[in-house]
């Protein structure tokens, strides 16, 4: 199997349906939503929105990234808004992407890109994050969605997963 890359063999391992255990029962695509639409699986073993990250030893001695206030209600305040996580082992590098969506929002139309972030995983990386900076015009207060790409560049294929999160007026601090 040398020069054959094995993410895109993993990724078809977990979310395939044909691997699952027909013992347990799975929820339908109407019961769980569509795959885009959930919070990203497989890969991560804990995914979570936050205020900031914090990088700290871990119990093997090396450094590990870690949430700092994590929440999915932010105040329009806020200098940055950051997605947070620890993968499991991975054989190949890869890069984790966040894509910022205003879903429904003040001032701004619908499903309205502001912005995209990247982390590139080497092989003995196990945590990261992806954030964005406050847009100079603010928070627009409302919905948005992040979604969650893997890969080594965007693509129709690469997003695993949606986190969501809320912004509010900065008096209703989060």
């Amino acid at each position: 199997m040398k020069g054959i890359a094995l993410l895109p063999l993993l990724l078809a391992v977990l979310i395939s349906p044909a691997f699952a255990d027909p013992l347990v029962p799975t929820a339908s695509s109407d019961e769980r939503g569509t795959f885009e639409d959930r919070p990203p699986e497989g890969l991560f073993q804990r995914i979570v929105t936050a205020h900031g990250e914090e990088m700290v030893m871990g119990q093997f001695r090396s450094f590990q990234i870690v949430p700092v206030k994590p929440t999915d209600t932010f105040s329009a305040d806020v200098p940055e808004i950051f997605v947070v996580f620890q993968v499991h082992p991975h054989y190949n590098p890869y890069q984790v992407f966040g894509r910022w969506y205003v879903e429904q929002g003040e001032g701004v139309p619908p499903n309205h890109l502001l912005g995209t972030d990247a982390m590139y995983l080497a092989l003995e990386d196990e945590s990261g994050y992806v954030s964005l900076k406050r847009p100079s015009t603010g928070w627009p207060v409302g919905q948005y969605k992040i979604e969650i790409h893997i890969g080594m560049k965007i693509s129709e294929i690469s997003l695993v997963g949606t986190m969501r999160v809320k912004v509010v007026p900065a008096n209703t601090a989060s």
